[in-house]
């Protein structure tokens, strides 16, 4: 592990010196009739002979600009600025001429100055557009058939993970716009993985202000980071898309297409997926709290660590990933979005998923007995899942005049869902000797919607900063669910059969949740800079559910027997009202605010069962500070501080005395004397960004306290093995989490390096037989990744990342623990001759001090050629291979405060598919052309 630090830490080191070994190019740009230096000039190096894009900067408030680090060769300088001609310059660096002084470059006002001649039609890679970093598409190379993502994984500054999630400066992309319009809603994944590259013209991102900065003009702190893509002009008329088609061996098949129809204003676009090989065409969401997680439906596994570090209810932090189970899935989606007369902008969107996964799995759990004898659980089972649902979305803003707004954003969704799964189990001592046994099966099925409506109006006055908003948001959301639950437990005494618990019931449940949030805001100037911001609000929701259980009666053959004890219906409300004063002051190089809420939080619950009645009454005051500050250093370098008091209340399962009987190994009760979480939030960011020279620092640091945390009191029946859980408050939890990232271009290798280590610390506390057991866990992750473009045709990228957990325990140390996991990867891409396209990727990934059985190393390898052909090369053929070596394998870890559990789920191994992609535009599956991309 140290070795492997160090040699992360020693190439980041290294290669930076290395790069250090080149020339520089300066130069002042100057207004050709005034004379005075041109400030915020674009200025791009690129290759003489190929236009490769080498580096860019922009000239300072005096004109000037420097490009270091330049390597030995001819060069082309191109000074570009919206508001002048285009001028370049010709170049050399060897090494008797380090230093290119360009003296002043002289810059044509285009209102003043009629060119005669074009000196140079190519756009610049790389502009500045007020804040706003745009890239010219055009002048970054990928392959034919790329989508959205594959093109921003080619810009400087952006970064996409293997989830999908856009970064850009270091930060996660929460919105990608189509021409400024939401494209399916607001998932940006939807976008970068369904729009064809060779469609975009312009990539430009930026700081989205929040609505409530735009209507006062001050800075509030919070904003979006955006990303607008600007189509191409002739894809702002007619039809584009494409669609493919595939079938391979072991009866896998794959086919998604997508067709769009843009004109003006209205946007027309038709998304749609079929396959049962785990690709993810765009993001499924949850829909209904019922369904829970959805799985996460991307091929792989590759025997990724996944450790979870928790208390059960508590705070976890996950490193790495699983991605398992066998997935057929089936989607579309329709998008349409106008501006109706002058005033009303109409956005809308339909989705439509239906997907199987199908998992099987093996779990070996270590149960911690704090000053006692571990015990050990095996599990094996097999759940076979089948979810439909239909999501509808609206968003309408209604620009009454230049000083009154509405925007409403009414959604609905329907969700019908089914589960087969089976399992059976077994718990054993030390030595081997039996606790128990058995085997269940459990078949649910689930229907439901949900319905809310956002309403909010805003009013602007004369005086700038003097505002007024008024918001209602409405919910309702209805389900209905049925279920079996057949199973059988037996328990031993000295090896010895004691008892043996049979359960065979069906469950009948209806729920129901009404609320709504009302808030009204008031902005006042105050002072110069300063900005009072006054709020009230009510929120309030009604929560009703009924679950009724009956026993299968041998006598008449039928499930008429009613369950007493599992049997409850209840009805909670919960509402708070809060009142808040906050000041925010903007200065030129700093800003920062101070504010104080009130809350009062009202939780009234009533529980009918069979066996005891309950009433909850829980009444919670509070005052929640907050602050924050931010510094602007410079123009891409900021530092901030953020702190908030949160609550967070206790759930009507916590606090209901009605025991949970659906897991007879597991008995969950609530706890009505739980009282509120109160936690102390902070978090620091340092951002020190060179767009220019493409060099990057994030500094990343979060802290929490939390007060009255609520955490499971257990206890263990060692005889039996059942364990008996009930939650309690409990002081002093809190967590650290820091990331740290590092990259800048190499110039000898044409590419770029990214070093990065993310770090956490979390302590909580655990109960298990009346005894206290604090539990402190540390986990890093340093990380290398070099990204190459050794020509135009070639693409390299290699990266290593280590994962590294130390769980310890106050009682029982012998249960301290350590697990690594290591990966390495690299890919490349490669355009050979004849429209002939290459790409491969591998994955190596190392598990290490685990269960036996569980420690493996699994090489994942990928590859694929294609071919263009048809006219305007609309055509495309692909053989793909996946997981050539038939290794893959879906292993994770989890360790919590009760147990250390290592799983090994069913992956989808070794095929071959063979893929046809049509275009429906004449520019066909083109790779792009211009100025390519050396370094990112």
């Amino acid at each position: 592990m140290r070795k492997i630090c160090l040699s992360i830490v020693l190439l980041g080191f290294v290669l930076p010196v290395l790069a250090q070994r080149n020339g520089n190019i300066k130069g002042i740009a100057y207004d050709t009739l005034s004379r005075l230096p041109v400030a915020g000039a674009t200025i791009t190096l690129v290759e003489k002979n190929d236009s490769s894009l080498v580096s860019f900067t922009m000239t300072d408030n005096t004109g000037r600009f420097e490009l270091a680090g330049v390597p030995n060769g001819e060069y082309r300088v191109l000074i570009t600025h919206v508001g002048y001609h285009n001028n370049n310059k010709l170049v050399t660096i060897s090494d008797g001429n380090k230093l290119s002084d360009l003296g002043q470059v002289t810059m044509n006002d285009k209102n003043k100055v009629l060119e005669e001649v074009v000196v140079s039609n190519e756009a610049p890679p790389v502009t500045m557009v007020g804040d706003t970093v745009q890239y010219n598409a055009g002048s970054f190379k990928v392959q034919p058939n790329a989508s959205v993502e594959q093109l921003l994984k080619k810009l400087p500054g952006v970064k996409v993970e293997k989830d999908g999630t856009v970064k850009a400066q270091g930060e996660k992309v929460s919105r990608v716009l189509v021409d400024g319009k939401e494209f399916f809603g607001n998932d940006p994944k939807v976008a970068t993985r369904n729009l064809p590259a060779d469609a975009i013209d312009k990539v430009q991102v930026y700081d989205k202000q929040s609505d409530q900065a735009q209507l006062t003009g001050f800075e509030d702190g919070n904003y979006e980071k955006t990303i607008n893509l600007k189509l191409k002009k002739d894809k702002k008329k007619g039809v584009f898309g494409k669609v493919t088609a595939g079938a391979g061996n072991k009866e896998r098949y794959e086919g998604k297409f997508n067709v769009n129809s843009f004109k003006g204003a209205r946007q027309m676009s038709a998304i749609g997926m079929a396959n049962n090989t785990n690709a993810e065409g765009f993001t499924f969401m949850d829909i209904l709290s019922f369904t829970g997680e959805l799985g996460r439906m991307q091929r792989g596994g590759g025997g990724n660590m996944n450790i979870n570090i928790s208390a059960d209810d508590a705070a976890a932090m996950g490193l790495g990933g699983n991605r398992n189970g066998i997935t057929t899935a089936w989607g579309g989606g329709l998008n349409y979005n106008n501006i109706i007369g002058s005033k009303v902008d109409f956005q809308s969107n339909y989705f439509f998923n239906r997907y199987n996964p199908n998992i099987e799995r093996h779990v070996n759990r270590e149960n911690i007995i704090p000053g006692g004898t571990n015990t050990f659980y095996n599990q094996n089972s097999f759940s076979d899942n089948l979810n439909n649902s239909h999501r509808f979305n609206f968003n309408s803003l209604i620009q009454i005049d230049s000083m009154h707004s509405i925007r409403i954003t009414p959604a609905f969704s329907y969700q019908r869902s089914r589960t087969d799964a089976a399992s059976d189990f077994n718990t054993r001592k030390a030595d081997q000797s039996m606790i128990n046994e058995g085997n269940s099966q459990n078949l649910t099925s689930n229907v439901g919607f949900n319905f809310k409506n956002d309403i909010i109006f805003r009013k602007k006055f004369s005086r700038k900063g003097r505002t007024f908003s008024l918001s209602l948001q409405t919910s309702l959301n209805e389900s209905d669910g049925d279920g079996r639950l057949n199973s059988v437990t037996n328990f031993f005494t000295n090896g010895i059969l004691s008892r043996r618990d049979t359960v065979n019931q069906r469950n009948e449940s209806n729920g129901s949740l009404r609320g709504y949030n009302a808030r009204a805001v008031y902005t006042e100037p105050f002072l110069k800079k300063s900005l009072l911001e006054f709020s009230v609000g009510r929120t309030n929701t009604i929560n009703k559910a009924e679950q009724i259980t009956y026993d299968f009666n041998r006598l008449s053959g039928k499930y008429d027997m009613v369950n007493n004890v599992q049997t409850n219906d209840f009805e909670n409300t919960y509402g708070f009202t809060n009142a808040g004063i906050r000041m925010r002051t903007q200065k030129k190089k700093y800003s920062y605010s101070m504010g104080m809420n009130w809350q009062q939080a009202e939780l009234e619950g009533k529980v009918i069962s069979g066996v005891k009645d309950s009433l909850i009454s829980k009444t919670f005051r509070n005052l929640l500070p907050n602050a924050s500050f931010k510094y602007n250093i410079s123009r891409y370098k900021s530092f901030s501080f953020n702190y908030g008091a949160s609550t967070n209340q206790p759930s009507m399962s916590q606090l209901q005395p009605v025991p949970d009987l659906t897991n007879p190994l597991n008995i969950r009760q609530g706890n009505p004397d739980l009282q509120q979480e109160y936690s102390h939030n902070m978090q620091i960011n340092l951002n020190m960004v060179s767009p220019y020279k493409n060099k990057n620092l994030f500094l990343y640091l979060t802290a929490q306290a939390t007060k009255n945390k609520i955490v499971s009191y257990d206890s263990l029946d060692l005889q039996t093995g059942v364990r008996y859980s009930m939650p309690v408050n409990v002081d002093g939890v809190y967590n650290l989490n820091s990331s740290i990232n590092y990259s800048m271009p190499v110039r000898f290798l044409k590419g770029t390096i990214e070093v990065g280590s993310r770090t956490g610390f979390f302590k909580t506390k655990q109960f298990l037989n009346k005894q206290a057991n604090d539990i402190t866990t540390l986990t890093a992750g340093p990380e290398l990744r070099l990204d190459m473009n050794p020509n135009d045709k070639v693409n390299v990228a290699v990266g290593a990342n280590v994962n590294y957990n130390r769980t310890r325990y106050s009682l029982a140390s012998n249960n301290n623990n350590v697990y690594l996991s290591q990966e390495y990867s690299s890919s490349i891409d490669w355009q050979l001759p004849k429209q002939f396209f290459f790409s491969t990727d591998f994955t190596y990934t190392i598990n290490t001090q685990r269960a036996a059985g569980f420690n493996n190393r699994v090489p994942l390898w990928n590859a694929s050629l294609s071919k263009q052909f048809l006219n305007y090369k609309r055509g495309e053929i692909k053989l793909s291979a996946y997981d050539m070596l038939n290794e893959n394998v879906g292993i994770s870890r989890t360790t919590n405060q009760n147990y250390i559990e290592d799983s090994r789920t069913n992956t989808l191994r070794r095929f071959f598919m063979l893929t046809f992609t049509y275009s429906l535009s004449k520019t066909g599956l083109n790779a792009g052309n211009g100025i390519r991309m050396i370094s990112r």
